[in-house]
């Protein structure tokens, strides 16, 4: 290569670094090329086959491990792959591991080629010389956002975004109940959050009231003492024990003519909870909510992603395990699990890399503060992506 020749009458203070050097060095991590198998980091190649491995057959007799990969260096030299019309490449050999209950073999398969980087940090592609460019895509992680409805009110929602699976959508819509969307493409196919939550686990109305409110026993006293009693709601049906009527439902807001019909009735102490704290968006999505434990929920997910097909407990909970809870359809990648950590203020080991239910419970509850004025809206959740051009 010939040395630069500068015209200029301006002295250079400092060398132009070279900013090619960046991609050679992130192609050369990504490959490990000059690395021995047993000193390689669990990064770039290695961490594509950890994952993917190992596979196991339905009845757990046969089990496929991967050992190690060798890569062999190009077959020709750059001019001669331009002047051939073909491509600069390494030849990739895996080692793998059968096991069959007793039996163990190894053997070392050709799996293809890669495109090998140049000297100067491009690809030649079929001779012809081709370049990274780099373009925006949305970054793996969370993001808050709102949009106006046609109504002109503003709609506040957030997406759990990972690197490989599902997208997680939860909008408030025109009437303030929380809707859940697994594919932006079919939007039609919604449930509320609390539908969410229950198949998740929380099955009953009072485990999913004590993932966002304090459940509190009120002395009826104490509460016609109070100047307002407007935010309280009952946890739970009040019945009178002496004629077995229903007083109250449960999720009906208390008043103090209701407290005194408690008082005729010997009814000493409620459960209550105070829904100043969200405005009531929990109890709206309870009110509305068709299932009222797990085994509904997971059935009530099915119909909606799977229209058409017989709902069962069994297949509802394995369509809902792909979708967030198998790591090797679902990964939000340590970026993605790094930025909702930084966002809900977690402590997930940044491993985790599937969404737990305390995911959806934090973030939830960041986006009634939003709606409430509170926090801060996500602008711009882009990220760099390299497209060979």
């Amino acid at each position: 290569m010939s040395d630069r020749i500068s015209f200029g009458k301006l002295q250079e203070v400092i060398s132009a670094p070279n900013l090619i050097q960046n991609q050679i060095d992130s192609f050369k991590e990504y490959t490990q090329q000059d690395s021995a198998p047993s000193k390689r980091k669990p990064t770039g190649l290695e961490a594509v086959f950890r994952e993917i491995f190992p596979i196991e057959s339905y009845d757990g007799k046969s089990v496929l491990e991967y050992v190690s990969y060798n890569i062999v260096g190009p077959k020709y030299t750059e001019m001669e792959c331009i002047r051939e019309g073909v491509t600069y490449s390494i030849s990739l050999y895996v080692k793998l591991r059968l096991r069959e209950e007793d039996q163990i073999k190894d053997e070392e398969i050709y799996m293809g080629e890669i495109p090998h980087i140049t000297e100067r940090g491009s690809f030649i592609i079929n001779g012809a010389e081709r370049v990274v460019v780099s373009q925006l895509h949305r970054s793996p992680g969370i993001a808050f956002e709102t949009a106006p409805h046609t109504s002109g009110k503003l709609l506040h929602s957030f997406r759990i975004i990972p690197d490989r699976g599902t997208w997680l959508e939860v909008q408030f819509d025109n009437n303030d109940l929380l809707y859940v969307f697994l594919d932006r493409r079919r939007r039609r196919r919604k449930f509320l959050i609390t539908t969410l939550l229950r198949a998740m686990g929380y099955g009953s109305d009072v485990e999913l009231l004590d993932l966002f409110y304090s459940i509190q026993e009120l002395d009826l006293a104490a509460a016609l003492k109070m100047e307002s009693v407007s935010n309280l709601t009952l946890v739970e049906d009040i019945i009178d024990a002496g004629q077995g009527v229903v007083l109250a439902r449960a999720f009906e807001p208390l008043t103090k003519s209701i407290i005194r019909q408690f008082e005729e009735s010997d009814v000493s102490a409620i459960r209550i909870i105070d829904t100043s704290v969200d405005e009531g968006a929990i109890i709206r999505a309870l009110k509305k909510d068709p299932t009222r434990n797990e085994e509904e929920a997971l059935k009530e997910i099915y119909k909606r992603l799977r229209p058409g097909e017989p709902p069962t407990t069994a297949n509802a909970k394995a369509l809902l395990k792909r979708l967030f809870q198998d790591p090797k359809r679902y990964d939000l990648g340590r970026v993605g699990r790094y930025k909702i950590n930084q966002k809900l203020s977690l402590n997930t080991d940044l491993d985790m890399r599937i969404v737990m239910v305390e995911d959806i419970v934090e973030a939830t509850r960041y986006l009634i503060k939003l709606k409430k004025g509170e926090g801060v809206v996500d602008e711009g959740a882009l990220h760099q992506r390299f497209d060979i051009s």
